[in-house]
């Protein structure tokens, strides 16, 4: 991890008022491209990060912001040069363009489909005026912000998500929204909607001793059947803290996040790195039931891919029929059961392990 530190920040005013509008779209994207070489000279921070096989090197003059990214981000020590560049920034400093959308509504699938067959992707969360944009031929992304700390609430739970995802997609896979757990090399997926005992699941199964790659988003390649970490989020509620005893573990904040959950990182609990990476060889979908006792049921890989690719589709922009179709490709490959979740988080692990084991 590399650190700059010494320069100033200063306004540029210079630098306002660029605009992209959909008729000159992949014009005005270039040209704010050539204009940000600047913002990576001027940035007084940096860390490189080595994700799924990959090296990412982030620029910004936001310190807290490198922080933040620090403790969720899934990173091991980098074994050669970045391939990606990623600068985050606020509009105005330091080199940072400011831009402005110049058409009356932001049509995102409009802008999905204008950029589908480019080099570029682009985010665009408008109540924030939040912009994140990637050029796939120079592995080159911006992210720039109003202010300081107007990013999106849910941003440092998987902080660049989009991009790891825009960049990754180059390696014949996607990132899944879901959680995993294992034993040794082997692990599931877990895949549902919010409510479905996903996540209580994960840190009910890694408290008892289950291993994981990811609580809500992991890079799986469907060709090798491989999920790859890329955060070391966890996210809970009280009870399901209370259910596993870890309502007064000092890993949890004092206050919840804008879910109403508390969010804290699987080191902060002592428990081993996560490893880098599990082989599938299942694909479960949870549900909470209240019956005393857990059991697994076949099902359709229909239905376990309708579990597995919406929320993922919806909350990754960009890239929309790659994620369905790796979604669609792990559905097919795996084995699909309903997991039917007992109301004992002792005896839901149990079983879980018993069942990758003799898988």
């Amino acid at each position: 991890m590399a650190e700059i530190t010494g320069r100033p920040v200063i306004a540029d005013q210079s630098l306002s008022g660029l605009s992209l509008t959909p008729q000159t779209l992949l014009e005005d994207l270039a040209d704010l491209f050539s204009r940000a070489e600047r913002a990576f000279d001027c940035a007084r921070h940096s860390r490189t990060y080595g994700v799924a096989g990959e090296v990412f090197s982030v620029f910004s003059d936001q310190e807290d912001y490198l922080n933040a990214v620090d403790l969720a981000i899934w990173s091991q020590p980098p074994e050669t040069a970045a391939s990606t560049r990623i600068f985050v920034g606020v509009a105005g400093e330091n080199g940072c363009p400011s831009i402005a959308w110049r058409a009356a509504h932001f049509e995102e699938r409009q802008v999905e489909a204008l950029l589908a067959p480019t080099r570029y992707r682009m985010h665009y969360f408008h109540p924030l005026s939040y912009w994140q944009v990637f050029d796939r031929q120079t592995a080159t992304g911006l992210q720039i912000l109003n202010r300081a700390d107007q990013y999106p609430p849910w941003d440092l739970g998987s902080p660049l998500r989009n991009f790891l995802q825009w960049h990754l997609a180059s390696r014949d896979g996607a990132l899944i929204h879901a959680g995993t757990l294992g034993v040794a090399d082997k692990g599931v997926l877990l895949a549902g909607a919010g409510g479905s005992g996903k996540s209580g699941t994960v840190l009910s199964g890694i408290m008892a001793g289950l291993t994981t790659v990811g609580d809500d988003y992991v890079f799986v390649t469907p060709s090798s059947l491989r999920a790859h970490p890329l955060f070391e989020t966890l996210k809970q509620d009280a009870d399901g803290l209370a259910r596993v005893g870890l309502t007064n573990h000092p890993a949890i904040p004092a206050n919840t996040n804008w879910q109403d959950k508390y969010q804290f990182f699987i080191r902060d609990l002592g428990l081993p790195d996560l490893p880098a990476s599990l082989s599938l060889k299942a694909l479960l979908v949870p549900r909470i039931t209240g019956q005393a006792r857990t059991e697994l049921y076949p099902v359709s890989a229909k239905e376990a891919f309708l579990a597995l690719a919406p929320s993922g589709v919806t909350q990754i922009p960009g890239d929309r029929p790659l994620l369905y179709a790796t979604a669609a490709e792990i559905a097919r490959r795996l084995p699909c059961f309903r997991l039917d979740l007992g109301v004992d988080p002792d005896e839901v692990s149990t079983t879980i392990r018993q069942f990758i084991e003799g898988i």
